[in-house]
């Protein structure tokens, strides 16, 4: 674990005691390391389309949601909007990721890139995603005393004008849904997938707003999740998440870029890692939406620039 010298109500000393579910976008879910293979497979597995049984796919349901790095991390990042027609949009932003014992937990902020006159909001936002079985948001917009629950359809609205990213994508709830099928494996960019059709429950939001299923495809020797598609009524695919590459920092794997794309815009956006630090340990307070703590000031060289 990384020492930093600031102020001690930024941080408390705790250990890294247990595996928490998820992955996803940032969390990273997100699927946020694909850190050591199965044991007793080769990586030649990759390479074979093989078929599981429902037993063995929820063992490796299980091991999915388990996944999460050693310690708590912090990564500078770019979100770079790619309309089918208009201009590029990109923000720059920090998000810090930690775990509690509801799963993990993000914290946000987000600006119009440097020197991009091309974002079409000049606010800085600020958001806190607890993921789980249970998944809340909070958002502060510049100007706003405090934070503010995202609730009803508010979930499903982008977070920012011209992204496609909403605070659906953020919670990845589905990731804990407890109906899923096992539909086979599958290719996905290079690798070979196993993928799993996950079950909204018949009262929840997701249900509500027409979501069918989801369907999730790990990686049939890590486990890391590879791709997510969101499906309508008439099993169409609203929007597609592909997670396109992992990076190595100070000896763990995170992901480094990630595009979603909406299927009836044809818009897509790409979240970009650009340097990342890991091994940290924050305070809980920062992810706290009714607390008042700054957020910590990571020195420059504990980041590894990717």
């Amino acid at each position: 674990m990384h020492t930093i010298e600031i102020p001690k109500f930024f941080f408390r000393l705790r250990s890294a005691v247990f595996g928490l579910a998820a992955a996803g976008l940032f969390c990273a879910c997100l699927s946020r390391t694909c850190q050591a293979q199965r044991a007793g497979v080769s990586d030649g597995r990759s390479r074979m389309m093989e078929r599981i049984d429902q037993e063995e796919g929820a063992r490796r349901m299980a091991s999915f949601r388990a996944q999460r790095l050693n310690g708590d991390f912090c990564f500078r990042f770019e979100l770079e909007h790619l309309p089918r027609r208009g201009k590029t949009v990109r923000y720059s932003g920090t998000m810090w990721g930690s775990w509690n014992v509801l799963g993990p937990v993000s914290r946000f902020e987000l600006s119009p890139a440097h020197g991009a006159g091309d974002a079409e909001s000049s606010e800085v936002i600020e958001l806190i995603v607890q993921n789980g079985a249970s998944p809340q948001a909070w958002i502060r917009k510049a100007g706003s005393s405090g934070f503010e629950a995202i609730v009803g359809d508010a979930v499903f609205e982008p977070i920012l004008p011209g992204v496609v990213y909403s605070p659906f994508d953020l919670q990845m709830p589905f990731i804990y849904w407890q109906d899923f099928e096992y539909e086979g494996p599958g290719r996905v960019q290079s690798r070979i997938a196993q993928r799993f059709r996950m079950l909204p429950p018949k009262v929840s939001a997701s249900a509500d707003r027409g979501v069918r299923s989801v369907r999730i495809a790990l990686d049939d020797v890590y486990d890391a999740l590879l791709r997510v598609e969101v499906l309508g009524a008439a099993d169409d695919v609203l929007s597609r998440f592909t997670v396109e590459s992992f990076k190595k920092v100070q000896e763990q794997y995170i992901v480094k870029k990630i595009t979603l794309k909406d299927s009836a815009t044809k818009d897509s956006t790409r979240f970009r890692v650009r340097a990342a630090s890991v091994g940290l340990v924050l305070n809980a307070s920062i992810f706290d939406p009714d607390s008042e703590a700054p957020t910590p000031v990571i020195p420059s060289a504990l980041f590894d620039v990717l």
